[in-house]
């Protein structure tokens, strides 16, 4: 891993209202492009909007129109762009899925593998828990439900990502939000000796929320205001590679046992 600065946002996404939904995208992407970050992820479903009964409706194909956008985007802010899709399924239910657009073009997608119980009639899951690289980072993504699931994190630890994406699009009050978060999230970060980055819908019942932790399980900052917003963070690589540089054997046979180590490096 190497140093990077990433950014969250919370942000309402209006069912089915797909252009207006992407008009309020760029004008994080220009605002991130100009701090210099390097990836900029939005929360579940945002290009779409996040209401089940009516995923049917405005799922689209991916690569499809959104995702194109979103793909050139990408190239010429050069920035990575992670964002929500309902993602249209053949004659089966859609996907909830993260589209990941590349900075050389290329557009990679995770499909959300553990659907909250509200979603199961409405949603199909995916059936992989892949890992992405840019230069600086290998990362993964869980979605929303899937942080109840630690064996996840671990996985993806396990394949060596260093940083995990968590976009939400959570029913619950900022306070709720945040009480929730501080229990867990540092929890994950902290087992695992990753950073995690999380960030949650606004509107409607959606109460917000941005949070990024490092492996340390300290909370490096947070956004609980209940308000539209974007947060910049840089991420010190220096905090991962104490602990999972091999040379270091005290962290490194404390953290990651011999089996582990195995898988990992």
């Amino acid at each position: 891993m190497k140093n990077l600065v990433i950014a969250l946002v919370q942000m309402e996404s209006k069912v089915g209202k797909i252009d207006k939904n992407l008009f309020k995208i760029k004008k994080h992407i220009d605002t991130a492009a100009l701090n210099q970050v390097d990836i900029i992820c939005f929360p579940e479903l945002s290009v779409t909007g996040y209401s089940p009964e009516n995923s049917q409706e405005y799922a689209e194909m991916v690569p499809g129109y959104s995702s194109k956008i979103l793909s050139q985007w990408a190239q010429d802010k050069q920035i990575t762009i992670l964002a929500g899709i309902c993602e249209k399924n053949q004659s089966l239910n859609p996907y909830i899925t993260q589209v990941i657009c590349m900075t050389d073009g290329n557009v990679f997608k995770y499909r959300k593998t553990h659907l909250a119980p509200h979603e199961v009639a409405f949603f199909s899951p995916g059936n992989d828990l892949p890992v992405f690289d840019i230069p600086q980072v290998r990362f993964g993504i869980e979605i929303c439900w899937e942080l109840h699931f630690p064996q996840i994190t671990t996985f993806l630890s396990l394949q060596g990502a260093e940083l995990i994406f968590c976009p939400y699009a959570s029913a619950r009050t900022p306070k709720d939000r945040q009480q929730s978060w501080h229990i867990f999230l540092p929890a994950r970060a902290y087992d695992n000796r990753i950073f995690i980055a999380s960030c949650n819908t606004i509107g409607q019942d959606f109460g917000g929320g941005l949070m990024v932790c490092d492996p340390e399980g300290h909370i490096v900052v947070e956004d609980h205001q209940g308000k539209e917003s974007m947060i910049i963070a840089n991420l010190d690589s220096s905090i991962i590679e104490s602990i999972r540089n091999p040379n270091n054997q005290s962290l490194f046979q404390s953290y990651y046992p011999k089996f582990l180590r195995n898988e990992l490096f």
